[in-house]
């Protein structure tokens, strides 16, 4: 008897092979979920080349996985013109998505839909509106916020754009969010503040879009020697905008003699930071290098003594499982995605009393406690992630959703 696949209909608006994060989420669960499904995935027409490029690679995986590409008319493209356009773009492309979704469905019915990325739990879910299809809503992420004791580290235009942020996506996650949650069969969230947010849905599962590859570049990378001479070194990896927590790094490595700290980004918070490591006599021990290639950045990680990465409300930072993985302390906050992703290896300050006292007794410490290297975000996981996932949903009770 030939065996029969249950289908699945994942909608990740960025979805292709690649260094970019958010597409490398998608294809990585649309890979996981061909293993033992048939999957129909729809995403943009950006990652056609890289997508039939691999699906003529692995025709295995070309079998059980068809992509299908959607973007809406040639004149609203136009507009989308900024990087912030890409917000109501997706709004509108969740709309046309429900659209597609419903007539697929209908046609030849799946057993699961997966939304699987954007990963912003403010924002709509198309699938959510597809009459009787049982949902996997995630992993989405977005309702960590800062504490307001940390607000003195985000400089005025930081403070700015967390209080705007707060007035805006509140809102609209209890209009959308709230709604895809009460809808979909399984939730699926980045970190334990987004599952206390969420905490009212049928079922809520924790789990990270990272995928990280199985020969991770770096692994073979040898430990640096031991040298009573040369100085500690520290890594911080991220855009340089002020939640990240650079300004917090900054002055942690003041505190911390030995020390030098070598920082891999970009962003409008570059020239403060290097005001600030001016004003604490360390501009000696802060190298910034911009913004480079994956690659480098990977040995950079994989050669350091300690991450650095005081994120305050990072949904998944994937540089804190690469870390990880690499068997790198990762001194940090215990705030949003970061301590979950770096495990075992995660060194969390307290909030409580002197965080940048707590963070600079964290990365002393990682000079006598080095990490060990985790395979706990592996790609190779996925398979039974999802199996799980699915399996949870299609034996739901959903409600049939709207008509679309």
């Amino acid at each position: 008897m030939q065996q029969v696949h249950p289908r699945v209909l994942v909608s990740a608006y960025a979805c292709g092979p690649g260094d970019e994060p958010e597409a490398a989420a998608g294809w990585a669960f649309a890979r996981a979920a061909a293993r033992s499904h048939r999957v129909h995935v729809i995403t943009r027409h950006r990652f056609a080349p890289a997508v039939a490029a691999e699906l003529e690679r692995d025709p295995d995986l070309a079998r059980n996985l068809t992509v299908e590409y959607l973007d809406l008319s040639e004149r609203v493209l136009a507009r989308k013109r900024r990087g912030s356009d890409v917000y109501w773009y997706y709004v509108l492309w969740q709309r046309a998505l429900a659209r597609r979704a419903a007539e697929l469905h209908r046609a030849t019915p799946f057993d699961v839909g997966h939304h699987v990325t954007f990963a912003n739990d403010w924002l709509p879910c198309g699938l959510a509106r597809v009459r009787d299809l049982p949902v996997v809503w995630g992993p989405v992420g977005g309702a960590s916020t800062v504490p307001f004791r940390l607000s003195r580290w985000l400089g005025v235009r930081g403070t700015i754009t967390e209080l705007l942020r707060g007035v805006l996506t509140a809102p609209l996650r209890a209009l959308w969010g709230d709604a895809a949650a009460r809808r979909a069969a399984v939730v699926v969230v980045q970190n334990e503040s987004v599952a206390r947010r969420f905490r009212r849905a049928r079922h809520v599962v924790v789990e990270s879009n990272a995928a990280l590859d199985d020969d991770l570049p770096g692994r073979a990378r040898p430990t640096r020697p031991e040298s009573a001479e040369r100085p500690r070194r520290a890594v911080f990896v991220g855009r340089l905008l002020a939640w990240k927590g650079c300004r917090l790094a900054i002055e942690a490595l003041a505190r911390t003699p030995g020390w030098e700290l070598h920082v891999y980004g970009e962003g409008y918070e570059r020239p403060a930071l290097g005001r600030l490591a001016e004003r604490r006599a360390v501009a000696g021990r802060v190298v910034f290098h911009g913004h480079r290639p994956r690659a480098e950045v990977l040995d950079a990680i994989a050669g350091c003594d300690a991450m650095l990465f005081p994120s305050m409300h990072d949904q998944a930072g994937w540089v804190a499982a690469e870390a990880s993985a690499l068997g790198r302390p990762v001194v940090c906050l215990p705030l949003g995605g970061v301590p979950l992703l770096a495990g075992a290896n995660a060194r969390p300050a307290e909030l409580a009393g002197d965080v940048v006292g707590q963070l600079a007794a964290r990365l002393a410490e990682a000079a006598t406690a080095p990490g060990t290297p985790s395979g706990r975000w592996s790609a190779s996981r996925l398979p039974d992630v999802v199996e799980g996932l699915y399996r949870t949903a299609a034996g739901a009770v959903a409600p049939s959703g709207s008509s679309v």
